[in-house]
């Protein structure tokens, strides 16, 4: 007997298959609830919710980045 005869792999859910190139689904966007059609199974947000969330987290990254480097820039000036 070796280890891998001790998996459980039988009773984790089964991933569904990889859909065909050509095949769309229909799915409900998360933020407003609109339904639209897409090929990603990945994919939460209609293109409209899907690029505001994307101007909203750059926003909050360069403004973390910002912070960053005041923070830095401060540190320096009293190491000096």
């Amino acid at each position: 007997m070796n280890h891998c005869d001790f998996h459980y792999s039988h009773l984790l859910p089964k991933k569904p298959g990889i859909l065909p190139l050509e095949e769309t689904m229909t799915k409900q966007c998360r933020r407003c609830g609109a339904d639209f059609v897409t090929r990603s199974r990945i994919r939460k947000r209609c293109d409209a919710c899907q690029s505001v969330v994307s101007a909203e987290k750059q926003k909050k990254a360069n403004e973390r980045l910002k912070a960053r480097r005041a923070a830095r820039r401060m540190c320096l000036l009293k190491a000096s």
